[in-house]
């Protein structure tokens, strides 16, 4: 005698339980949404309707979506293997209890750091170096047992009231409906700004965890509603528009009244190695042996915009795509201009690059950028300051000469090298007109007023007996030797002195605010770097790129992407694969670097 399955009462088992699981779903996504709105809290509050209602259309759209999608993957194949309805709201429950004890967890290091939680990141949180997981940290899990409670409540209530919450479908349908409608305009909507660079909206994508919203611009230039090459070209001159929000400076700045201000010269070269100077510039040489010579200086970046970004901006360039694309000016520039001293700035490539056109000097007319050679920019150097003496009312002046090394077209490439005696006429040639400029400044009587400022935008890398000029797939290496540059400040009234303290490009500008501008504010409100004349202890220095920031030890480099995901290199650029990063040292990193983000 047979036993004849009843698979139909399994059917209906399966069916109640795939639609108690809509309902306990539906439950849990209004908790996460609600839950999730902290993010925008945290996050910085758009200033346009349009980013108002993108973030939160977009909040619920993909908070719905997340925990649909769990249920989706984890518990609703579940629904036709496990036929017991108890074990099923077990199971049910405390994935649920896991997954918004993760997005408590998530909530917490988004407004410490500014990140979501990844494998990196938990690796950090709960290194036993650190005593597993701090006390801020451990009052998270107090909320497990009261979401493992609520879960449980709601999982037996929605069962036993099955039958009444499915004749009460009509209500579920309507939220539904805005739920996933948000989700799908959401992405619409950031697939227009993405288009159209709006960043109120663009610039919330890292808002949310796993949050990837649609760009869709090659689809867009393939079918003719964006212009190819448009979009790189103007993310190119405005920045990233994905960049997060800053705030800079952190307070309005303000000066003490100067009676005799003295003038300003600041000589930045594109691209030369401490020990080049040394060899092949012997007018540098003895300049800096009569001044204050800060031998171990090293710049913000390898490449050379970024360096310049973070001497005149105090900051590390993992600011750069924000300030780029919010189009402020530098508080430096900005106090020299308040201060009215008449400006003078000199360049042979005539600022064409977006750091100067859309941010540092976006507050003037330039005209259209014109290439030309050393020689030049001194000679019109030496036509303005002429031109100034001659003037009947004396006030100061701020001068910015901006010298290329080695001709542009040898530097286009990539990699560019150059042998060491080639390079070596070159520095010869970049020493004459330094020493043309210091003289005509003695001839007009102007030195002994004037803070003179000599350094390199970025160091440079030798391989052999060749000079690398530039080197696309180095551009993430942080080797002392492509970041040490000279530094040669003349001063009147400092004494002069040869400096072996570790500085950098961020302490060039709070130096100048502070000492020449007399700037009153705290330094701290507009700055990362320290006082040149008043170094005290620190134990790193800070450089970096668009996307990461660079920690420079005296025995090692720590590099930290915008994800969390760092890595560790020892003093010969060599990567040290089983080290490990503290706690304390990445929440000091994060710390410092995202001081000027924006966040509410």
């Amino acid at each position: 005698m047979h036993k004849i399955k009843n698979n139909h009462t399994k059917d209906e088992k399966s069916s109640q339980i795939v639609s108690w699981g809509h309902w306990f779903t539906l439950f849990n996504i209004f908790l996460v949404i609600i839950l999730g709105s902290r993010y925008i809290l945290l996050a910085d509050w758009p200033s346009t309707f349009m980013g108002r209602f993108y973030a939160i259309i977009s909040s619920l759209g993909h908070f719905s979506f997340l925990t649909f999608a769990v249920y989706l993957i984890l518990l609703f194949p579940l629904s036709f293997f496990i036929h017991s309805q108890r074990w099923n709201r077990i199971i049910a429950t405390v994935v649920a209890t896991i997954g918004i004890t993760l997005l408590l967890i998530d909530i917490e290091v988004f407004a410490r750091f500014r990140m979501h939680l990844n494998l990196t990141i938990w690796d950090i949180l709960t290194s036993t170096e650190d005593n597993i997981l701090n006390a801020d940290w451990q009052k998270l899990f107090i909320f497990v047992p009261l979401i493992f409670f609520i879960e449980t409540v709601f999982s037996i209530w929605s069962w036993k009231k099955l039958r009444s919450l499915s004749k009460r479908k009509f209500i579920a349908r309507p939220i539904v409906v805005i739920l996933v409608l948000s989700f799908l305009s959401s992405h619409i909507i950031h697939i227009w700004a993405d288009a159209n660079f709006y960043r109120p909206i663009t610039m919330q994508r890292a808002s949310y965890p796993l949050s990837n919203p649609l760009t869709a611009r090659h689809f867009l230039e393939k079918y003719g509603f964006l212009n190819p090459g448009d979009y790189s070209e103007r993310a190119e001159q405005e920045g990233n528009h994905f960049a997060v929000a800053v705030e800079y400076p952190l307070s309005r700045v303000s000066f003490d009244r100067q009676d005799n201000p003295y003038n300003l010269l600041l000589i930045v070269m594109d691209g030369l190695p401490v020990q080049s100077m040394t060899n092949d510039m012997p007018f540098l040489t003895s300049f800096s042996g009569q001044n204050s010579n800060y031998t171990q200086h090293y710049s913000s970046s390898n490449r050379d915009t970024l360096g310049v970004f973070s001497l005149f901006y105090g900051l590390d360039p993992n600011y750069y795509n924000s300030i780029l694309a919010s189009h402020t000016s530098s508080v430096l520039l900005d106090g020299l201009t308040r201060q009215r001293y008449n400006l003078g700035l000199f360049s042979t490539d005539g600022f064409n690059q977006p750091l100067y056109r859309h941010a540092l000097l976006s507050n003037f007319s330039l005209p259209k950028p014109k290439f030309t050679n050393n020689g030049t920019v001194t000679k019109y150097w030496e036509e303005w300051l002429d031109n100034l003496n001659q003037s009947e009312t004396q006030t100061p002046w701020f001068s910015f000469l901006n010298y290329q090394v080695v001709d542009k077209e040898r530097t286009l490439k990539s990699p560019a090298t150059m042998s060491e005696k080639e390079f070596s006429q070159y520095l010869q040639k970049m020493d004459n007109q330094i020493k043309e400029v210091i003289t005509h400044l003695e001839e007009n009587g102007q030195l002994n007023n004037t803070v003179v400022v000599i350094t390199a935008a970025k160091g440079l890398m030798t391989e052999g007996q060749k000079v690398v000029l530039s080197n696309d797939s180095d551009l993430r290496s942080y080797d002392r030797e492509s970041l040490h540059v000279p530094l040669v400040i003349s001063w009147p009234t400092q004494v002069n002195q040869m400096v072996d303290t570790r500085t950098t490009h961020t302490d060039i500008m709070q130096t100048l605010m502070q000492n020449l501008l007399q700037a009153k504010t705290s330094p701290a409100q507009y700055s990362q770097g320290m006082n040149l004349f008043d170094l005290s202890t620190r134990n790193w220095l800070i450089a970096g790129n668009e996307s990461e920031v660079a920690a420079l030890y005296e025995d090692k480099t720590i590099v930290i992407d915008s994800f969390g995901h760092y890595r560790i290199y020892d003093t010969n650029n060599e990567l040290q694969k089983d080290e490990k990063l503290s706690l304390s040292i990445f929440l000091q990193l994060i710390t410092t670097n995202r001081r000027f983000m924006v966040t509410n």
